[in-house]
């Protein structure tokens, strides 16, 4: 049972990096956008950004910070073995899956998404704990 759990979250890693290095490539496009008519896009209308709202623009903040935190901490996992090297990474992984959690609960307002928000938590918390565990028994 184990085996098909560490495999979807393999696969759910390397599509969260996929996205993260969309994300960024985004971020750079939208630098080069300088001089367009930002207003006929949506949410820019009414002052920009700012029409998001504080609590948005800092979770959305928060939300990118901790990203790029996982991201590069993955990139910078390596091991002896690829066993090592995955289980570093998905410690990363992890990790960064708690802290967006983290970040739901402080800024999110709907109360189904915050219990899901506390459930990846503790969920993520127990799986760092075996792979932690594990790396300990196999020279990690």
């Amino acid at each position: 049972m184990r085996t098909p759990t560490l495999l979807l979250t393999a696969i759910s890693a390397l599509i969260l990096s996929a996205g993260v290095a969309s994300a960024q490539s985004a971020t750079g496009a939208m630098k080069d956008m300088k001089g367009m008519d930002h207003g006929s896009m949506p949410g820019m209308a009414k002052g920009g950004m700012k029409g998001m709202g504080d609590r948005n623009m800092m979770a959305m903040h928060d939300d990118m910070t901790a990203m790029k935190k996982m991201d590069r901490a993955m990139m910078a996992a390596k091991g002896a073995t690829p066993d090592v090297a995955f289980a570093r990474k998905m410690l990363a992984h992890h990790q960064g899956a708690i802290e967006m959690a983290q970040i739901e609960l402080k800024h999110g307002t709907d109360a189904e998404a915050k219990r899901m928000a506390q459930q990846m938590i503790d969920d993520q918390t127990k799986s760092k704990a075996e792979l932690e565990a594990w790396l300990k028994t196999h020279g990690g």
